[in-house]
């Protein structure tokens, strides 16, 4: 017996009919093109992630309080009103100031390099900033909120 050839799933470019071979070239550039608009979309997700990891893992730095800038730390609890105004207004007093030199960090009192922060500059409520000069020394611990005009003024001091 002989053995049935099978169709040939590529036929050959003169079997083919003219609208045959533009739609074959059409399927082919939408393949590669939907492949590379996924390897994209990849690398962009993986640039948001590391990037807002980065932010994070930056905004929770205390290693560098006393290497020559002044460094905020504010004392933040999560679901605290007060603590996100207290946030707010730092931020937009360091806005206002706009100098690269001034540093802000936060300790988050539900982790607990937060919490052993806080509790070894003796700021262990929320919503306290406490002010740290070039050299490391606290320079202030201020409770509750505070407003713009205040921070603005003890920062500069910081200055």
């Amino acid at each position: 017996m002989a053995k049935k050839s099978k169709k040939d799933k590529n036929p050959s470019s003169s079997t083919m009919s003219a609208h045959a071979k533009i739609m074959q070239a059409k399927r082919r550039r939408d393949s590669v093109l939907l492949g590379v608009v996924g390897v994209l979309a990849i690398g962009a997700i993986g640039a948001l992630i590391w990037f807002f990891a980065t932010l994070e893992n930056k905004e929770e730095d205390y290693s560098i309080v006393g290497l020559g800038e002044p460094v905020i730390v504010q004392i933040h609890q999560l679901n605290c009103n007060d603590c996100d105004i207290l946030r707010a207004n730092t931020k937009r007093a360091l806005n206002e100031i706009d100098d690269d030199r001034l540093h802000y960090r936060i300790a988050y009192l539900h982790k607990p390099e937060g919490i052993a922060f806080a509790s070894k500059h003796g700021a262990a409520r929320q919503t306290t900033l406490v002010l740290f000069d070039k050299f490391g020394r606290k320079q202030g611990v201020y409770y509750g909120v505070q407003e713009v005009d205040m921070l603005l003024a003890r920062f500069n001091a910081l200055l």
